[in-house]
């Protein structure tokens, strides 16, 4: 549910080159390259296979700043989509206007979208106000979209508090849309905790949404730690939960239970960086215990690596 108003706020920002490829296993378990992707100075281009084996674009976006002052900047994000063929089906347009305040900031985002005769149409607005108080941030989020009157209504809203002290954080994200006239209800809500001690960084995400009574109710968790091997790489371990695993009929009144295990090994060597993910989930038969590990992914990087590798 992590929302997309931080990419607002750093739009424009220059980026050295880096390029990834994505390898994945086949039917027969082999390593074969699956999509690529290229980003310089905060444009991005990713390729994908096509059916008839050629490199075809399968997304591209472009930032530039039209305008930056000390008061603020007005940037512009041009994202194109491409079919299986490589043929472009859709463009969104966003312009990014940024007003800078002494304790935080105003983000207008206007986002046109391509229809199906390919002309552009304003189809949302954001409005993104953060304000600091110390180690506590708050981000409150309007989403407006036409109504069926044509004329721009609030469709979402969404408000983040966080707090950080130290080396630990806690963010909470509340989404709110409207049940009706005038009176919005809260439809989801995310609980971010981040800490770290002793060399080892842990993260819990927790996720609520409306149960059949209305009430809030547990949906997933993920809880993921990062540790330092002994030959340097980085080790993730992350751990998804949910009311149910995979082929097990939920219990409401059960504790949450591991419905997916992922690991992330990320290793740098001469210059380059990988990122390989295997995966494991409960046995049917025995859903207290995990199957074999399964590989996923694997990420190489080359250029300014830094940060997930993941897209």
């Amino acid at each position: 549910m992590k929302y997309c108003f931080h990419s607002l706020l750093y739009a424009g920002l220059a980026f050295a080159q880096s390029n990834i490829t994505a390898f994945v296993p086949d039917l027969n378990g082999r390593s074969v390259a699956a999509t690529a992707y290229t980003a310089k100075d905060g444009d991005r281009t990713e390729l994908t296979q096509s059916i008839n084996g050629r490199r075809v674009p399968l997304q591209a976006s472009e930032t530039r700043i039209l305008s930056d002052g000390p008061q603020g900047r007005t940037a512009e994000m041009v994202v194109r989509k491409y079919d299986a063929t490589g043929k472009l089906a859709s463009t969104e347009r966003t312009v990014i206007e940024t007003q800078k305040r002494p304790n935080g900031a105003t983000v207008h985002a206007t986002i046109y979208r391509s229809d199906v005769n390919g002309q552009m149409q304003e189809n949302e607005r954001r409005t993104i106000e953060t304000q600091a108080d110390g180690p506590t941030a708050h981000t409150a989020v309007t989403v407006a979209r036409p109504g069926l009157s044509g004329s721009f209504e609030i469709a979402e809203k969404r408000n983040v508090v966080s707090v950080a002290d130290g080396k630990t954080l806690h963010e909470t994200e509340v989404v709110e849309r409207p049940v009706q006239a005038g009176q919005f209800a809260e439809v989801g809500r995310e609980i971010r905790e981040q800490a770290t001690v002793g060399g080892e960084t842990k993260s819990t995400i927790t996720n609520y949404e409306p149960d059949f009574t209305g009430k809030m109710s547990l949906i997933r968790q993920q809880v993921a730690s990062i540790t330092k091997a002994p030959d340097g790489s980085l080790v993730t371990e992350v751990d998804l939960y949910a009311p149910s695993a995979y082929g097990i009929a939920r219990d409401d009144r059960a504790t949450p239970k591991l419905k997916e295990q992922e690991v992330i090994v990320r290793k740098e060597k001469n210059g380059i960086v990988t990122e390989t993910t295997t995966v494991s989930r409960p046995l049917l038969a025995d859903p207290n215990r995990l199957g074999p590990t399964q590989p996923v992914s694997e990420l190489v990087c080359t250029g300014k690596c830094e940060g997930p590798l993941q897209p």
